[in-house]
């Protein structure tokens, strides 16, 4: 009978109980959630949380709103409001429990961004590095008809070279300086290009940014987006992926430039400025560096008086490149 006694009173500690008859049991409180780094828009928030040991439900607060009930461990918050802080609680909970008690609340606060501008008609009208300068004409419905550089420089200056598009429903051929052949989705993004014995493949996502491109079947380059920017993207070096790595400013890429090198992706800059290759980053550019690499980039900008980009610097250690744009 000891033995049995004993055995009673140690299931009946593990479990929360005193060892008194007749006394209610101690309740255990849950721990509390583990909240992640939102992933935050201009009029949205996804906020997301660890899983709580023994919580079948959870309760969320947004600024002094309503408690919600979820059994969820994330949820998207719409409809907010841009550029306005918010306040984001959460406690896990056992519902109809004798033994569990709600967990104290997890609190994060977190700012919408600001609201995109307004689509406004950008589009290149030159491009130019410190060296050469590149010229663009457009059809009607805003694809690339025409590109072309000049010796000197100058819109009416002896023609150096030029690229001629022409439109076959999703198909692309390029003549000039280079023939290509494209394959286009239906948003007149480039999903393959063949250039002489080379077959590159490209990939976006939903929003119409790039994700991936291969060469010959090969995975070259993969793009990871975060919040409409590039965070970081890939090359293979010496057989093995690194990463380049990105950080933005909050001033808003109005003039959609793509900024972006299109090291081995089969276009060089001047052609991806057209933005057959997907959508430019919603923010400009702060930085950028390989990870294996302590030396990065960084960027400065000169602006016109709607914030579109008219001059971009990069550093890179002492070395200097400047990149120039006119619109239409």
């Amino acid at each position: 009978m000891k033995k049995s006694f004993l055995i009673l009173t140690l299931c009946a500690a593990a479990l929360g109980f005193t060892s008194c008859g007749g006394d209610e049991p101690e309740l255990i409180k849950l721990n509390t959630p583990e909240l992640s780094e939102p992933v935050v828009g201009h009029n949205s928030a996804t906020i997301s949380w660890k899983a709580v040991d023994n919580a079948d439900a959870y309760v969320y607060v947004l600024n002094d709103g309503a408690e919600v009930n979820t059994t969820e461990t994330s949820f998207v918050l719409n409809d907010l409001t841009p550029a306005t802080e918010y306040t984001f609680k959460v406690k896990a909970c056992k519902d109809g429990s004798t033994i569990f008690t709600a967990s104290d609340f997890a609190t994060i606060t977190f700012t919408t961004l600001d609201k995109p501008a307004e689509a406004k008609a950008y589009r290149v009208a030159s491009f130019a590095d410190m060296w050469d300068k590149w010229f663009y004409s457009y059809n009607e419905d805003g694809t690339p008809k025409r590109i072309y550089r000049t010796a000197d420089n100058q819109p009416d200056g002896a023609l150096d070279r030029e690229w001629l598009f022409e439109y076959k429903g999703n198909s692309l051929n390029v003549t000039g300086k280079n023939t290509w052949t494209m394959v286009l989705d239906d948003n007149k993004h480039v999903i393959k290009l063949i250039d002489g014995s080379n077959i590159y493949e490209y990939s976006y996502d939903a929003d119409g940014y790039l994700t991936q491109v291969k060469k010959n079947a090969e995975v070259i380059c993969e793009v990871v987006i975060e919040n409409g920017n590039i965070a970081k993207w890939s090359k293979i070096k010496d057989g093995a992926q690194v990463w380049k790595l990105h950080t933005y400013t909050s001033a808003l890429n109005v003039s959609g430039i793509h900024a972006i090198t299109a090291e081995g992706i089969g276009a060089s800059r001047w052609l991806v400025e057209t933005g057959l290759f997907g959508k430019a980053c919603r923010n400009l550019h702060a930085t950028n560096g390989w990870d294996y690499s302590d030396k990065s980039s960084t960027f400065t900008f000169e602006l016109d008086a709607d914030g579109a980009v008219v001059k971009e610097s990069k550093l890179y250690g002492e070395e200097l490149e400047e990149f120039f744009y006119t619109y239409e």
